[in-house]
């Protein structure tokens, strides 16, 4: 509930997003809140692979490469809860061309869902890969209440967040969503981490592969902005 009044707020009041470039991941005096992960998962010939608090693992979704795309990447939803989910995106080559999608499945004890798509609304753009051929690797949010991902297109580089719903037999996307531009982070940048400092204030990390960025959700603006940070620059002895 509070990552979605979160969400809400940064929809009503605008936001200003500082993406912090620095040669080398840059050494914050603040620290960031702890993520708690239950489990972890991985991606093996196709399967979706839970792995639970005591070590045990199970195949939890399968997919066909020729059908169903390519699994590139997974992440497990933090925080303590009795029901899991997976989130899933997967790179598919069709007659359509290239294009990524959000995918998730969920787990309460014997029960697992089907691998689910996001809703076409509020899935990946589909012209990500006209751009750059690139997965943009979504992150979930500390608390587990929101993800979010960088995609590119003939527009520059934006933030995508999307807030995450609990029903009673199920979780799923909503349409609780907001969209950044970040015009200077370069297409092809992906977020390694969604932290929230001290202050309480968001901060996404990511890397094009030569830059480390640090993207901060400022509430109290109401535009996107991208800044370099002549402090985090290597030193030379």
């Amino acid at each position: 509930m509070g990552g979605r009044r979160w969400l809400a707020a940064l929809a009503l009041a605008g936001a200003t997003v500082f993406a912090v470039q620095a040669c080398a991941s840059p050494q914050d005096g603040g620290s960031s809140v702890a993520v708690t992960i239950p489990g972890d998962v991985r991606i093996a010939d196709g399967a979706l692979i839970l792995r639970e608090p005591g070590g045990e693992e199970r195949v939890v979704a399968t997919t066909d490469p020729a059908t169903d795309g390519e699994l590139v990447h997974a992440a497990l939803r933090p925080g303590e809860r009795d029901r899991q989910t997976v989130l899933a995106l997967t790179r598919v080559d069709d007659v359509d061309g290239v294009r990524y999608e959000l995918r998730y499945v969920t787990v309460d004890g014997d029960d697992v869902t089907d691998l689910y798509w996001f809703p076409w609304r509020l899935q990946v753009a589909d012209d990500l890969a006209d751009t750059l051929d690139a997965p943009p690797f979504p992150v979930w949010a500390p608390d587990g209440e929101s993800l979010a991902w960088l995609e590119w297109g003939p527009d520059g580089t934006r933030l995508r967040t999307i807030a995450w719903r609990d029903e009673d037999v199920s979780s799923n996307p909503s349409d609780d969503t907001a969209t950044y531009a970040l015009d200077e982070v370069p297409p092809g940048t992906q977020l390694r981490a969604w932290e929230r400092g001290e202050d309480g204030v968001p901060v996404l990390r990511g890397s094009d592969g030569e830059t480390e960025w640090r993207i901060r959700l400022d509430t109290s603006g109401a535009s996107a902005v991208a800044m370099a940070d002549p402090s985090a620059a290597p030193t030379t002895g």
